[in-house]
């Protein structure tokens, strides 16, 4: 597979990361895309109209994947961890049954190369950076567990059925056209409005804050390396910046460059959120070469001048 001129197929399209990935490909590669693009998903709609080849479609039922997809790339997903609580059996039926669905199909029209999207959530609770080797057997979030089950189900049909997989462990992702539900997102509605910003354990909260550019680079290194994998070959990558920040002073980052006062609101900690994230990322560089670049100063500022003129309404 070349760098070049490859046809690519992703599932969620239209979603923050999936959008990004397709315009940074879109000049070198050809790409066709699907998302359930639900009436209610504002953002979704707004970035599937700059996109050229997204289709509506539900993973969860049978949909044509091109025999000739170098790669599939799987990131539909319901994602929060908020929700996830609320309303569990939706959790399990997109992400966990979509997922074996998205399976079925690229086993069905022999489809060999997937990505797909995992996520941080898969850790057990741990101090310090965590290796992708650590343990992933207890979830604090019903998301989490769906995100294991997801890895379990690909970890299966690799060895069954000699597909080969890469999953990409992602942590805290940001920057322009990010998901409204997203901390960052109510951060700036938050600050713009002079409003208070609702923060857990105000002096122990930390993320490892991961630009989307960075993101997109990641699995674009992670695409030109994927065809040297042995068939069968299932591997998982942490994808963050690997220095986690108090999501406090990530809040005072986006209300300097907005020019406002942070009005900040202290709250105990949810039962399913993690007090810290830390992402290992030496087997992504080892295997790639890449690092991410992007500081939480600089990603902040593109996502701020981004929420300055394209917010959703």
């Amino acid at each position: 597979m070349s760098r070049t001129n490859r046809n690519i197929f992703i599932t969620g399209g239209a979603g923050f990361i999936g959008f990004h990935l397709q315009h940074s490909l879109k000049s070198t590669d050809f790409i066709r895309s699907i998302d359930l693009l639900p009436e209610h998903n504002i953002a979704a709609f707004k970035r599937s109209s700059l996109c050229e080849s997204v289709l509506k479609a539900d993973i969860r039922q049978p949909f044509h994947v091109d025999p000739q997809s170098d790669v599939l790339i799987h990131l539909a997903a319901l994602t929060g961890i908020a929700q996830s609580a609320v309303d569990p059996s939706s959790y399990l039926d997109v992400n966990v049954q979509g997922t074996l669905s998205v399976l079925e199909q690229a086993r069905k029209n022999g489809v060999k190369r997937v990505i797909y999207a995992s996520s941080s959530s898969v850790y057990t609770p741990h101090e310090g950076p965590v290796k992708e080797t650590d343990h992933t057997m207890n979830p604090l979030s019903f998301y989490g567990s769906t995100k294991k089950m997801s890895e379990v189900l690909v970890e299966n049909y690799c060895r069954q059925f000699g597909m080969t997989a890469i999953g990409l462990r992602f942590f805290t992702v940001y920057g322009s056209w990010t998901r409204p539900d997203m901390a960052a997102y109510k951060f700036m509605k938050a600050i713009e409005s002079n409003q208070a910003v609702t923060i857990y354990e105000a002096e122990k909260l930390k993320r490892d804050f991961t630009h989307v550019s960075d993101i997109v680079n990641g699995i674009k290194r992670l695409m030109d390396v994927l065809p040297a994998l042995d068939l069968g070959t299932h591997e998982v990558f942490n994808i963050g910046y690997g220095q986690p920040v108090l999501v406090k002073d990530f809040a005072g980052e986006i209300a300097q460059s907005m020019g406002k006062e942070l009005i900040m609101e202290e709250a105990e900690l949810p039962k399913n959120e993690v007090l810290s994230t830390h992402a290992d990322t030496d087997k992504l560089c080892k295997f790639t070469g890449f690092k991410p670049q992007v500081s939480v100063q600089e990603g902040v500022r593109e996502m701020v001048a981004w929420f300055k003129t394209n917010a959703y309404e």
